[in-house]
């Protein structure tokens, strides 16, 4: 796979962020999965007594994790991740933000989910390279 449309230090910003997207995601994945409720009360909010939704998110934000642990090895080959990461993100913000805005008194620990989530939308918008997609596509081979 060529990546003569990207530069070295282009590649090495797509490897660092996903190093820190990795990394954080392992540690709050875990968490998550070993304890939830202690996970989500620490940012102010209650799972009740069966936390399977909660544990279940644990594993996928661990899920992520491992793609963007591939993404540091083959910056090139797991770009696509970003784009996943700009949809799901905003589409999660968005139904996030509905429900908070229709509670009375909202957590601020919701709040504080959404902004992490919509920065790390923001920041997958940041990194994929947009302007250069034909070339992505042929990196890939769908053009």
């Amino acid at each position: 796979m060529s990546t003569n449309g990207l530069s070295e230090s282009r590649i090495q910003l797509i490897r660092l962020v996903c190093f820190f997207f990795a990394a954080s995601s392992f540690v709050l994945g875990a968490w998550m999965m070993a304890d939830p409720a202690s996970a989500w009360g620490a940012v102010g909010m209650e799972v009740g007594q069966d936390p399977f939704v909660q544990a279940l998110y644990g594993g996928a934000i661990m899920g992520e994790g491992v793609m963007f642990a591939l993404g540091v090895v083959w910056p090139v080959r797991y770009l696509v991740f970003f784009q996943y990461l700009v949809v799901y993100k905003t589409l999660a913000c968005l139904a996030g933000i509905a429900v908070l805005l229709r509670m009375e008194s909202a957590p601020i620990g919701a709040w504080l989910v959404i902004g992490g989530w919509a920065s790390a939308g923001l920041i997958s918008a940041i990194v994929f390279p947009w302007g250069q997609w034909r070339s992505v596509e042929s990196w890939y081979g769908a053009r």
